[in-house]
């Protein structure tokens, strides 16, 4: 069996998701085409990354990404370091024929996101692979959505609806860091979440924007770092975008994270003139699904369970059915698609997002942006 070493950039929230999925994907859909070994992790403080390392389990550590690039025992390169250092890192990587996975949003601006598409086109061609994490492509409910638009239940599509609400940063009193600053994360709330629901929807609906109109507002204009420091917030608490896509119907996107009372709530929506479905990220396992075709004293929705091994993807790997999964499950499924392409040369898309697909998010985005500030319609 061929081993493929990691090399990890990020030790937080998402180094430690990815880790895991490394971790168990080499179990869960055992035999695999290949297996994984975390050779090394990176971030800046090297007392926070050696003890990274050594929590997670990886041969090594270092503070600086380019060491793993050129690394000979190192096959794949995770990039879920902060989002003014997708590009470049990401770049190196796959000119250096690693292959490459990269956090969401996919770039901190339309010119970073061209350029990575680009080498990431050029890298396909000797068979180095890369994907955009947008993990949530990875969920057996939405994957059963994806099904139940693509067979024309549904029929024709009316309205796409997101709601991504959190309360993290409700509290004045919650600490500054880099996710609020432009110069890090290029985008509030907008890149951060509603990328998600920009990627699910043209994921679900196979479907491309034809131009938006968005609002980006910050509420609460400066907070205090960890040392008592004082920062100007320059990135959106909220974000509002409406679309109009090509196929006729209309999305709407809503984001925040001063949304008090929510610690995480994804709602999306679909109806169209034959049906209709609603997916909770709350309850991750279920999809609300209807349909004019029952009798008028049945129509109502219905909830749909997907968990059944024969029938919804990837449930077979799991539990029994009605043992539901979770989120970092979503990551597992991710991790174990890219390894299966790698070894066996099939595509990333359509069930994962390429580089072009993070390159049209960030089309999007800047659209969006461009139209906060405008206040007007902006073609993608």
């Amino acid at each position: 069996m061929q081993k493929l070493g990691v090399g990890m950039l990020g030790y937080g929230f998402m180094g430690k998701a990815h880790t895991n999925a490394f971790k168990k994907a080499n179990y869960i859909f055992y035999p695999m085409p290949v297996e994984t070994e975390l050779i090394s992790i990176c971030g800046r403080n090297e007392d926070k990354v050696r003890e990274a390392a050594r929590r997670y389990g990886y041969q090594r550590w270092n503070t600086d990404w380019r060491e793993m690039i050129c690394a000979p025992d190192i096959n794949i390169f995770d990039n879920t370091g902060s989002n003014n250092v997708h590009e470049e890192p990401c770049i190196a990587a796959l000119q250096a024929g690693k292959h490459v996975i990269v956090e969401k949003p996919f770039a901190l601006n339309l010119e970073e996101a061209k350029r990575m598409s680009n080498a990431a086109k050029e890298a396909d061609k000797k068979g180095i692979k890369s994907i955009v994490a947008f993990n949530y492509r990875f969920a057996p409910a939405l994957r059963l959505a994806r099904r139940i638009i693509a067979e024309g239940r549904l029929g024709r599509i009316y309205h796409f609806r997101s709601q991504y609400l959190l309360d993290r940063f409700s509290d004045p009193q919650a600490p500054f860091i880099w996710r609020l600053d432009k110069k890090q994360a290029g985008s509030g709330v907008l890149g951060d979440l509603n990328s998600h629901a920009i990627d699910m929807m043209r994921f679900l609906l196979q479907a491309e924007p034809l131009s938006v109109m968005a609002w980006n507002t910050t509420f609460i204009d400066k907070r205090y770092d960890s040392d008592g420091i004082v920062h100007p917030i320059d990135t959106d608490d909220a974000s509002a975008l409406w679309l109009k896509l090509e196929n006729g119907a209309m999305a709407t996107f809503e984001a925040s994270k001063v949304a008090t009372g929510y610690k995480t709530m994804w709602r999306i929506e679909i109806h169209g003139s034959k049906g209709g479905i609603v997916f909770d990220l709350s309850k991750g396992n279920d999809l609300q699904f209807f349909t004019k075709d029952d009798p008028l004293y049945l129509q109502g929705m219905r909830t749909i369970n997907a968990t059944e091994p024969e029938a919804h993807d990837y449930a077979k790997y799991w539990w029994p059915r009605g043992h539901n999964l979770g989120w970092e499950h979503y990551h597992i499924h991710m991790i174990e698609h890219f390894l299966r392409c790698i070894a066996t040369g099939e595509d990333i898309a359509p069930w994962g997002a390429t580089f072009e697909d993070g390159l049209r998010c960030q089309e999007i985005i800047s659209a969006a942006l461009q139209s906060s500030d405008e206040g007007r319609w902006i073609n993608v």
